[in-house]
C-alpha cells in the first residue's frame, strides 16, 4: 500500500474509463491554501492575472470613475452610491499597490489619479462598455435605475462655461420616484473657478430652473437611447424659470455620442485600442 502523500506533494494516478485514459490528481487542500492568495488564480496565464488586479467586484466602476474625473474618495462614493466605505477604501490601497493608480496629498486633501499602468486601461473600461450595450444590455430591472447614480452621472455632463457668471442652481423633481430620492440640486457655480455640485437636500439657494421629468427618461439621454431635444419637444421634458435660461437649456449639457464611457472622445479611444494592438 503506497503512503499517504506529505501536504507538499502532488500524487498523481492514471485511471480508466472504458477505453480513455484520465489524469487524476491528489493534491491536499492545504498546500492551495497556502500557496494560493484568495484572490488569485493560481496561474501563469495573463488574462488570469489581469483578472486579479482589475476583475474585482466594483474595480472597473471605481477605475471608470476615475477616468472621468472623479478623484475624490467622496465624489467616487457618491458616484457608487452601493458600494461601502470601507470597500471602496480597500480597492483604492489595491489599485495602488498593484500601480494601476497613484495616491496625491494636495492642500484641500486626497486624490487619486491614474499611473501610466491604469491609463492603458482607458481602452478596455471603454470597451466592456460598448460590448454591453451590444450583448448585454436589456430593459432595466428597477433596482438598477437609481436617482444618485443618474444624478452623479448627469453632473459630468455639466458645461459650466455656458451658464451665467455666479451661482444657478437647478432642481430636478423626479417624477414617481420615493420622496426622498424625487428632489435633486445641482448647483453649478462660474467665477474664477468652476464648480458643480450634486444635493440630496435644498442647498438653500434661490432655485434658477426647475427641471421635471421621470428617472427613466434621463437615463435614456444619458445612455444614448433619446436625445434631449427630442423630450424637450415631446414635452417628457420640462422646465421652468429663468426665461432666458431655460430656452436655452438644451445647451448646458451635453451628451455627446462622440466621447466614449472613459470620458474621451471615440477617436481618441479608438487610436489607443489600435495603439494597444500593434505593441
Amino acid at each position: 500500500m503506497a503512503p499517504a502523500p506529505r501536504g507538499d506533494e502532488i500524487r498523481v494516478r492514471f485511471a480508466t474509463t472504458g477505453d480513455k485514459y484520465e489524469i487524476r490528481t491528489d493534491l491536499h487542500s492545504s498546500v492551495l491554501m497556502q500557496t494560493c492568495p484568495p484572490r488569485s488564480y493560481g496561474s501563469f496565464c495573463p488574462v488570469a492575472q489581469a483578472s486579479e488586479v482589475v476583475a474585482q467586484r466594483w474595480v472597473p466602476l471605481i477605475l471608470r470613475e476615475i477616468m472621468v474625473g472623479y478623484h475624490r474618495f467622496n465624489e467616487i462614493r457618491h458616484a457608487l452610491p452601493l458600494i461601502s466605505p470601507s470597500v471602496l477604501s480597500q480597492r483604492l490601497k489595491s489599485l495602488e499597490d498593484d500601480g494601476v493608480i497613484r495616491r496625491r496629498r494636495d492642500p484641500d486633501g486626497v486624490t487619486y489619479h491614474l499611473t501610466a499602468s491604469g491609463e492603458e486601461l482607458r481602452p478596455i473600461v471603454d470597451a466592456l462598455g460598448h460590448w454591453a450595450r451590444k450583448w448585454v444590455t436589456r430593459d432595466y430591472r428597477s433596482y438598477e435605475l437609481d436617482a444618485g447614480v443618474l444624478m452623479w452621472s448627469l453632473r459630468r455632463h455639466v458645461l459650466p462655461e455656458r451658464f451665467p457668471r455666479g451661482r444657478t442652481v437647478l432642481h430636478f423633481q423626479l417624477e414617481g420616484e420615493p420622496r426622498r430620492r424625487r428632489y435633486w440640486w445641482i448647483v453649478v457655480q462660474r467665477g474664477e473657478e468652476e464648480d458643480v455640485d450634486v444635493c440630496m437636500t435644498d442647498p438653500g439657494h434661490p432655485v434658477t430652473l426647475t427641471v421635471s421629468t421621470k428617472l427613466r427618461t434621463l437615463v435614456d439621454v444619458l445612455m444614448g437611447d433619446a436625445t434631449l431635444r427630442e423630450v424637450l419637444r415631446q414635452g417628457l421634458v420640462t422646465v421652468e424659470g429663468d426665461r432666458a435660461l431655460a430656452r436655452r437649456f438644451e445647451t448646458l449639457l451635453q451628451f455627446d455620442e462622440s466621447h466614449s464611457f472613459t470620458g474621451e472622445t471615440r477617436r481618441d479611444a479608438a487610436v489607443a485600442i489600435g495603439q494597444m494592438a500593434a505593441g
